[in-house]
């Protein structure tokens, strides 16, 4: 099956109501802060992704914030996850058994 990276949340969002599968949420380091790449699937995936950049995309707002707040809510939850990953293993590297 196609799949495709999607960094822009109001398109991960379109992608979504558009009955795409998010298969994996992936943050990104970037300078001082996090970025997140999701990955999605679907038989829908082509047309929809057409659609949006064709400026075609239409939804229904309530469907569409509640779609939006839900991959904020992943990928909150992917950066949380990545930087409770990150002090892990900064922890288990160190010397000092955990000192910072």
């Amino acid at each position: 099956m196609h799949t495709t990276d999607v960094t822009d949340l109001y398109e991960a969002a379109y992608l979504l109501l558009s009955g795409c599968s998010i298969e994996e949420v992936h943050c990104i380091p970037v300078s001082e802060s996090l970025s997140c790449r999701m990955t999605f699937s679907g038989p829908a995936l082509s047309a929809a992704q057409d659609d949006y950049y064709a400026k075609k995309a239409c939804v229904n707002l309530h469907a569409f914030r509640s779609a939006y707040g839900q991959i904020n809510t992943y990928v909150h939850q992917a950066k949380k996850s990545f930087d409770r990953e990150r002090r892990m293993a900064r922890r288990e590297g160190s010397p000092m058994g955990g000192a910072l």
